[in-house]
């Protein structure tokens, strides 16, 4: 038991640094947060941690194909720096806030960001590579980590990288929603804080991916 909850802790913490840094679904989380409330983020939140362990699972099982594939795929991470690049200029350019949707049109809002988290998580390179990279350190320098472990070990560790994605989130929202009650101009604020990481993300992806 011991060994499967160093597993559970070494998840919480590989899916606490892939969350850290500025993406696509903390940018929603955020959002959310400020322009609804933190019930409609951790819609965000939840969804998005399950798409989390599936890019782990993947990763688990077909690093080397799926790594192979984004080599040959170039096409793939343009595409997503220039989602990057394009939303980044409307949070930093062409955002205005947007009224608030009303009690009836909760059943569609909970859809939304329930697949928005989702998807979110799920098609998004970067994220994959991160896992792919992540499993190999960890087979190197801390535990073997194959799908050849047993069931109730990777269980243990899946759950940590839920709960560490989510938990990642979460305070994001929370942050988020904190700074817009500060003052009346933090949404402006925080809204071109996301539009230049997001710019400079893409532009460094776009570095990258220029001297690989």
């Amino acid at each position: 038991m011991t060994i499967q909850v160093s597993y559970f802790f070494l998840g919480i913490l590989t899916a606490i640094l892939g969350a850290i840094p500025l993406g696509a679904v903390n940018i929603a989380v955020i959002t959310t947060a400020v322009k609804e409330n933190n019930k409609e983020a951790s819609r965000i939140t939840l969804s998005a941690g399950i798409g989390e362990v599936l890019l782990a699972f993947f990763a688990l099982h077909f690093g080397l194909e799926l790594s192979t594939f984004f080599q040959e795929n170039i096409w793939i991470q343009v595409i997503f720096i220039m989602l990057f690049f394009t939303i980044g200029l409307y949070f930093l350019i062409l955002n205005k806030p947007r009224k608030i949707r009303s009690k009836y049109d909760a059943p569609k809002v909970l859809h939304s960001k329930f697949l928005t988290g989702f998807s979110l998580a799920l098609l998004n390179p970067p994220v994959i590579i991160y896992w792919i990279l992540a499993v190999s350190l960890i087979n190197k320098y801390a535990f073997e980590l194959t799908s050849q472990n047993s069931l109730t070990t990777l269980l243990f560790f899946f759950s940590g990288i839920y709960l560490g994605k989510t938990g990642t989130l979460y305070f994001y929202g929370k942050w988020g929603n904190k700074m817009a009650q500060r003052q009346k101009n933090s949404q402006g604020k925080i809204f071109k804080t996301i539009g230049i990481a997001l710019l400079i993300i893409a532009i460094l992806q776009s570095i990258k991916l220029i001297i690989i």
